[in-house]
């Protein structure tokens, strides 16, 4: 296998930066990225994350108070039809490992996936959650891209949201348009970078029966041993109102409820923004 002639810090630099400025250019806003240091990115799971008060996803406390989060890995480049996976594409393709190797109590080198478990946890809770990788071994490209602007759409990245199974490996080729994750094959679309936010917009929004739920569930998460917060808590479910006006009824009562304990106005955000 060809491997890449930069390293993951460096895709992590160029790409973040290009994200960066392509927030700005579509929200209006300088986003700030949260890296996290070696030790803390084995426990998060995710080695990038953005909090994007725009997206309709809380922020998650125990991941630095972020909503957006990538995993960037390097994939090298398999150009022997002796491949492993070499059948499915007939072509030279593009590889990254999900799991990391490390050794275990007896010195075995083992296929360790807490990361993914980590990013999947926060993908089965709707959060947008990405692995990034290259669709090239040169950091010439990389740079000759980052400088013509044009780095950002050109990067695959793979939606952990639209992943079902646990694999080991993903595979893809320049011309494909979607991944192939392995050891049992699953294909999953390929996601454009230079449309992930616009794209966050277009996925379908929650119902309000749902949205009062979810709701619900993260202000019982916060309470804690706040009486007077459990109190008010409860109040919120015990409605005789008819069915088709209880999701509205529901809605003014935590409104209420955030206004007295939190201290803030909730407001409807309109799909586009």
């Amino acid at each position: 296998m060809r491997e890449p002639n930069f390293s993951e810090s460096q895709l992590q630099q160029a790409v973040n930066a290009a994200f960066i400025r392509h927030v700005f250019e579509v929200r209006g806003e300088w986003a700030f990225a949260n890296i996290p240091s070696l030790c803390a990115e084995y426990d998060l799971g995710w080695d990038t994350a953005f909090y994007f008060r725009w997206l309709p996803h809380p922020p998650v406390d125990e991941h630095e108070g972020c909503n957006f989060f990538i995993q960037y890995k390097l994939s090298g480049l398999l150009t022997s039809a002796g491949a492993k996976q070499w059948e499915f594409w007939r072509s030279e393709y593009f590889r990254f490992k999900i799991p990391h190797s490390t050794q275990n109590d007896s010195g075995e080198y083992i296929d360790d996936y807490h990361q993914w478990d980590r990013l999947k946890e926060l993908a089965n809770k709707n959060y947008p959650t990405f692995y990034a990788t290259n669709d090239t071994l040169s950091k010439s490209d990389i740079k000759t891209k980052s400088d013509n602007g044009s780095l950002l759409g050109s990067i695959p990245i793979l939606d952990v949201r639209h992943v079902n199974d646990k694999h080991k490996f993903v595979t893809f080729t320049n011309e494909s348009d979607h991944f192939l994750l392995h050891s049992e094959k699953e294909e999953v679309n390929k996601v454009d970078f230079s449309r992930v936010i616009e794209r966050l917009f277009d996925e379908p929004m929650l119902s309000m029966t749902d949205s009062n739920n979810k709701i619900l569930s993260l202000l019982e998460r916060m309470a804690k041993d706040d009486e007077m917060w459990n109190q008010d808590l409860s109040k919120i479910v015990e409605t005789n109102v008819p069915y088709v006006l209880r999701p509205w009824v529901m809605r003014s009562k935590i409104s209420w409820f955030v206004r007295k304990h939190i201290g803030v106005d909730m407001l409807w955000m309109p799909k586009n923004g």
